[in-house]
């Protein structure tokens, strides 16, 4: 049993009377703890005096096995290459403090050991921030008033300065204290989630119903398809604002099978569109962008292009520090080229690598290829219940499989990528994991036992980085990090080695790497100043997921979690999946144009929505913190639907959030 007990003058924490972590006191001032649940307790100091700053401080007794800042930090950070907050302090020796609203719970700090687990946190929209640092008696886990964060401030792949609020003077400050006794596992995140869905969240109504959804996204697509001079058709990687033409544009000649581009699950949209509505129009448009992607993406080997850039600029000659001109080019492009010359005036010149026909190498990624051999499956399922035959679909599908089982590691792992010629261009990450549901299917198509075998042994090498180090990595392709993105293939491959091999322990699996999904989700919605962008847009950052550890903003990306969610809670009953899926779609359904949307002086697309929100002081160069991004991908179109075509029971998505069982009070 945890208890607050009072002993040698300070408050300790204690797990069967043995002190675990001892609250710092403050000459002047009186601690009190009252229950909220069992285990936590909130933490409320008053001093004699107004006071216009305070650090309510516990010292975590001894070295922890585990910490984390949800999705701020994870142990420390350090994996990857990419600026972020790694370790406990700065270079210059001060500790790194947050800001309340750039944690997905409010200001928390975590620490664990074999025997208990121990979370500060505070409540929403109080002027606060946090800190977590090694002293000598163990980890000191700090609540600091007014905010800040310092000695700088992570932003978009750069660093800006320190921030410093105020706070009006007051005697009353307050915290939460959450304490969880060791079950005997390791990364014992689940009971502080659960803890945060039912103290933090709240009911939320489907802003859009699923058929308004689902014609606002086929709408969207039908703006971004495009051909190209040599035939080829596909999807646009999404709209940007261009000066030059003072308008919204597709971005132009640059197409993606997976990732951000979604071209061949777009296609496998229209393929569904045609059977359910009979317009011959979207099949043949999703087939001529099917063959094309086969035409000019597949490799003699048997993977595929993940991206092709068909824009000028992509393959112009020009100077490593040219000065972009923002009337040229369509802002995402502007800030790409931007951050290039930026880096060049550092001295840090970018490498291009370029192919035998001199462009500059694209990397043919797991994430695509994976994207890529899944949707040419479906593509040739959906076909045969049109009536129509096109093998060389499955083809392309199994090409993709055999070649990454020619390349998968001996421990299991498929590579992160590969060049054009088909040798591996690295192993690290769990990027790989992407490559699991095709091979399922594959196996599912052949009962071919040697891609069975193999999704076996990736899964287990994948989901052994989870317990071993408590993260996954490297599926947001963006950042090479620590990151949410790469557990979404994890999970849903979990699900699908229970489903072809009815092995319970994968259902075990997918609940572990679900929590850990759950630490990158927004549990609390942030209550922003009238006239500010994101208010003026009606956004609720509740169920907003982080995206990585350098990356921390709030997207849509989730969508492709809500049917893993619900199968979970198919599975197992409990009913937190299930309410955690609604409000996944819930939040990506918020702020999608019906062609009428007027904002910030622009009329928007319709069935375009932003590709992320800066909910927190993370931004780019040229757009700068607490605003929408103002760039529309098509990614999101194609996740939602995905869900809208898998799941044909459309009262889920229609219903909403209603209510969160077991609320805390």
């Amino acid at each position: 049993m945890v208890n607050i007990e009072f002993k040698d003058n300070c408050n300790y924490i204690c797990l069967d009377g043995v002190p675990c972590a001892r609250i710092i006191p403050v000459c002047g001032a009186v601690d009190t703890f009252t229950p909220i649940t069992e285990g936590v307790w909130r933490w409320h100091r008053r001093t004699e005096a107004p006071t216009d700053k305070m650090r309510m401080e516990l010292v975590f007794l001894g070295d922890p096995d585990f910490t984390m800042v949800p999705s701020v930090s994870y142990n420390g950070n350090g994996w990857g290459d990419t600026p972020e907050y790694v370790g406990d302090f700065a270079e210059d020796g001060t500790p790194w403090s947050w800001a309340w609203h750039r944690v997905t719970i409010p200001a928390c700090t975590y620490s664990e050991n074999t025997r208990i687990g121990i979370a500060l946190m505070s409540e929403p929209n109080v002027n606060c921030a946090c800190s977590l640092y090694k002293v000598d008696e163990g980890k000191k886990h700090v609540l600091i008033f007014p905010e800040e964060e310092k000695p700088k401030t992570l932003q978009r792949h750069f660093w800006n300065g320190p921030y410093e609020g105020t706070m009006e003077p007051t005697c009353d400050f307050e915290g939460i204290i959450f304490t969880a006794p060791s079950d005997g596992t390791r990364f014992r995140y689940k009971a502080l989630m659960d803890f945060a869905w039912r103290y933090y969240g709240h009911e939320f109504k489907a802003p859009k119903s699923a058929e308004e959804l689902y014609r606002l996204s086929i709408a969207f697509s039908c703006y971004l398809f495009e051909r190209e001079r040599d035939g080829f058709a596909g999807f646009a990687r999404g709209c940007e604002w261009n000066l030059g033409s003072t308008s919204y544009k597709k971005t132009e000649h640059i197409y993606e099978v997976g990732w951000a581009g979604q071209s061949a699950s777009l296609a496998n949209a229209f393929i569904y569109d045609y059977l359910r509505t009979g317009d011959k129009e979207k099949l043949d448009m999703a087939i001529e962008v099917h063959d094309s992607w086969i035409r000019k993406g597949k490799h003699p080997a048997g993977h595929i292009t993940g991206r092709l850039d068909m824009d000028e600029w992509s393959y112009k000659e020009i100077a490593p520090d040219y000065m972009p001109d923002k009337w040229v080019h369509g802002e995402n492009k502007y800030e790409s080229l931007y951050n290039r010359y930026l880096s060049c005036s550092q001295g840090n010149i970018p490498k291009v690598y370029r192919d035998v026909d001199g462009r500059p190498f694209k990397a043919n990624d797991a994430c695509n290829n994976g994207t890529a051999a899944d949707c040419y499956f479906e593509a040739y399922d959906l076909l045969c219940s049109a009536g129509i035959e096109k093998p060389e679909y499955l083809d392309m599908a199994f090409g993709i499989c055999d070649h990454a089982l020619k390349t998968q590691a001996y421990n299991g792992c498929y590579p992160k990528a590969w060049k054009n010629d088909g040798s591996s261009r690295g192993y690290k990450g769990t990027v790989g994991c992407f490559m699991i549901l095709p091979i399922l299917k594959a196996f599912e198509k052949t009962n071919d036992r040697k891609y069975l075998d193999s999704a076996v042994k990736a899964f287990a090498f994948y989901y052994g980085e989870l317990e071993r180090d408590g993260f996954t990595t490297a599926g947001a392709l963006d950042t090479y990090s620590i990151d949410k993105e790469s557990s979404s293939p994890l999970l849903r491959s979990a699900l699908a080695l229970y489903d072809t091999t009815g092995d319970k322990h994968y259902v075990e699996a997918s609940e572990k790497i679900a929590w850990y999904l759950s630490t990158w989700l927004m549990y609390y919605t942030i209550d922003y100043p009238d006239g500010s962008p994101i208010k003026n847009v009606n956004y609720d950052t509740f169920g907003g997921t982080s995206v990585s550890t350098p990356h921390n903003a709030l997207d849509m990306y989730a969508l492709r979690d809500v049917l893993s969610f619900l199968r979970l809670y198919e599975l197992t009953g409990y009913r937190q999946w299930y309410e955690r899926a609604a409000v996944l779609w819930c939040h990506a359904s918020q702020m999608i144009s019906d062609g009428t949307w007027f904002v910030n002086g622009r009329l928007r697309p319709a069935g375009s929505q932003d590709e992320a929100v800066f909910h927190t002081r993370w931004g780019r160069h040229v757009s700068g913190n607490f605003v929408p991004t103002q760039w529309f991908p098509n990614w999101p179109c194609a996740f939602r639907l995905e869900n809208l075509r898998w799941h044909k029971d459309w009262s889920f998505f229609n219903e909403g959030l209603t209510e969160i069982e077991g609320k805390i009070q």
